[in-house]
């Protein structure tokens, strides 16, 4: 019995580790919110932490990147408000469709102190943006109200999906921008944010999106670049099956120790 166990063990490490090139460890992720909510004014938090997402102004439950996803629009100054832990390492992604730009920047998310916080300059801890040129653009603030501007090199065209991510590293001294996995931009980080504890989704400032979007997640950690394009690539379904068998794999390391004792 104790040789069929071991061997059963071993079949499914072998298994899990040539399904996939990584394992995503869903503890890290903080808010994950994927729209597959149907309807209603609440966007639901498929992490474990509960930190479900508010609507306000009425975004529209639309077919999305995968499944559903939400529409914002500027004319209406739709947003989502969403509960997040505060911390000094970070990644924001979600994939994104814009089908116009009828102001100068349309957001896609910032992270701000409170929840009544209209999004003021110097209150947009964390910001991503696309200016009505097609440009990429975001910004990180630190507790003295210090910025880093991020770089505006890379034009993103409307009607079509991309996926999106912000990663601020407290450990490698650095902010990037990412579009389907791979970097396009990127600053020096002096190692402190200013404090934030949510995300406003859909909006930058005052500025809404004009268009989709869908699987946003926040992750207090920086993650690194097959993670992103794994993501980007494969999907979360993927990432968290990977994550999922991961954690079988350990818990086999357990039985196993307990089988030699």
């Amino acid at each position: 019995m104790r040789r069929l166990l071991i061997r059963c063990g071993a079949m499914g490490i072998a298994a899990a580790l040539s399904t996939a090139a990584f394992a995503l460890d869903a503890d890290t992720i903080k808010g994950l919110w994927r729209f597959e909510d149907g309807g209603g004014d609440t966007a639901a938090d498929t992490s474990e932490n509960g930190n479900d997402g508010t609507l306000f102004g009425g975004p529209e439950w639309v077919a999305g990147y995968e499944g559903d996803g939400l529409q914002f629009a500027f004319a209406t100054g739709n947003y989502m408000l969403a509960p997040v832990p505060y911390s000094n390492t970070a990644t924001i992604m979600m994939w994104a469709l814009y089908t116009s730009a009828p102001t100068t920047n349309i957001g896609l998310v910032h992270a701000q102190v409170s929840e009544g916080d209209l999004g003021g300059a110097d209150t947009k801890m964390i910001g991503m943006w696309v200016e009505d040129t097609g440009l990429l653009w975001g910004r990180i603030i630190d507790p003295a109200g210090g910025r880093v501007n991020l770089p505006k090199n890379h034009t993103l065209a409307p009607d079509e999906w991309f996926h999106v991510a912000l990663v601020v590293d407290e450990a490698g001294g650095s902010v990037s921008q990412w579009i389907d996995g791979e970097m396009v931009g990127d600053g020096d980080y002096g190692g402190e944010l200013g404090e934030y504890n949510f995300l406003k989704i859909g909006r930058q400032g005052t500025e809404t999106w004009e268009g989709i979007l869908d699987e946003v997640a926040f992750f207090d950690v920086a993650l690194p670049e097959d993670d992103i394009m794994s993501i980007a690539t494969d999907g979360f379904d993927a990432a968290l099956a990977v994550s999922a068998r991961g954690k079988a794999a350990a818990s086999w390391g357990a039985v196993k120790r307990d089988i030699a004792r």
